[in-house]
């Protein structure tokens, strides 16, 4: 009875999954099966046939039953899944590339560079696109593609400026302003609208994983990418200060130098000329190391406040850390230290030099250690090596100034 029923509404069934957007005779049959039997179904616990095809149609939507005809003729186009795997793949290929790269650069291995701008320029270039069509391919009702277009947009000026700035190469600042105004006026509002009306629908496939990892590479990117333009510039400001300082202190005790050939100061003469010179040496180790910076960036001679790659982070590992310098200049003063203690008898003024010094103590490694400089920009290595120019100036200062006023 119940067969016979629907065998004599067959016809008008089959109509309105036509009219619902099936078009594929294979697929067609097959819902045509399905939805008889989920009527049947109803019709065996007690509904007629009216209300049981009326609520198995309700459970079908009007959008779903093209969703599935589409995803069923993409899933039997062989070139479209081949081009579909191809891009997960290679998407998967170049976030490695580029996760490898970062962490090359994280360790200052050679090769660095090249694996990042392989990694993202085949993700921009290639994966993005590729990735962003299959999705617009897969859409059963075709929307705006402005989302799409903004978000690729978005995702490659973002990777794009990651690697402007790590090479230090010219632009970088203009390609993250732009593709911050992309983010916050384009692809947040689109990714916020395209979130509700997809909520619900998500699942962990491959697509998903691919843009997770595509996520980590940019991460790693811009953990490598150096500090704000605003620390950058405090650290240019701050050392400014200390040139200003050292030779303002240098000058006076250029006065006190002139007292030491009168015979009042005979007995005093052969320290404050060791402190001197032993300062003096610390001065020109300090000046090499950032005449050693600038020539890194061909910039030899150019004067802090014109100082241009203020972010590059390999020229006080080159110029102070690889170099040994850095290394070399805490042994000679620390034993510059050694030597004030033992002329400096004063305990006040013992401690002055000790808080002029703070650089060479222990506490103070992990900040002015030469192995720091490693990974320091320029303009704070240049800073610390000002800091510490000012600090040998002043205790220089202090202990000729108290060896000169305690012979009067």
């Amino acid at each position: 009875m119940i067969a016979a029923i629907i065998d004599n509404n067959m016809d008008r069934i089959k109509a309105d999954l036509v009219n619902r957007g099936l078009t594929f005779d294979r697929l067609l049959d097959d819902i045509l099966d399905h939805v008889c039997c989920m009527v049947e179904e109803q019709m065996v616990a007690g509904e007629n046939f009216e209300l049981s095809y009326k609520h198995v149609l309700g459970t079908i939507g009007d959008k779903r039953l093209p969703e599935i005809q589409h995803q069923t003729l993409l899933l039997l186009n062989k070139n479209f899944q081949l081009m579909k795997n191809f891009t997960y793949l290679f998407g998967l290929t170049a976030a490695l590339i580029a996760i490898l790269g970062a962490f090359f650069k994280r360790m200052h291995w050679p090769g660095a560079g090249i694996l990042i701008t392989a990694g993202i320029v085949l993700v921009i270039f290639v994966f993005l696109p590729l990735y962003f069509v299959i999705n617009y391919r897969e859409q059963a009702e075709k929307k705006n593609p402005l989302y799409a277009i903004v978000g690729f947009l978005t995702l490659a000026f973002l990777l794009a400026g990651a690697i402007f700035k790590i090479q230090h190469w010219p632009g970088a600042g203009h390609i993250i302003e732009a593709s911050l105004v992309i983010l916050i006026i384009g692809f947040i509002p689109l990714y916020v609208v395209n979130a509700f009306q997809r909520a619900g629908k998500s699942k962990l496939r491959l697509p998903y994983i691919v843009m997770l990892l595509i996520g980590i590479a940019i991460v790693s990117l811009l953990y490598n990418v150096n500090m704000s333009k605003n620390q950058l510039n405090i650290y240019r400001d701050e050392a400014i200060k200390n040139e200003f300082r050292v030779d303002n202190v240098q000058e006076r005790t250029a006065q006190f130098m002139s007292y030491i050939n009168d015979t009042t100061y005979v007995d005093k003469k052969e320290a404050v000329t060791e402190i001197n010179i032993q300062a003096a040496s610390l001065q020109i180790m300090l000046d090499e190391m950032k005449d050693g910076m600038l020539s890194y960036i061909k910039q030899a001679g150019a004067r802090v406040e014109d100082i241009r790659k203020i972010d590059n982070r390999n020229a006080g590992r080159n110029a102070i850390y690889n170099s040994g310098k850095g290394r070399e200049f805490t042994t000679v003063a620390t034993e510059y230290k050694e030597m004030l203690e033992g002329l400096v008898e004063d305990p006040v003024t013992m401690s002055q030099i000790e808080d002029h010094l703070d650089f060479i103590n222990k506490i103070w490694s992990l900040e002015f250690g030469s192995g720091d400089f490693r990974n320091d920009p320029l303009i704070k290595s240049y800073y610390k090596l000002t800091y510490a120019s000012r600090g040998i100036a002043l205790s220089e200062y202090v202990a000729i100034s108290t060896l000169i006023h305690n012979q009067k």
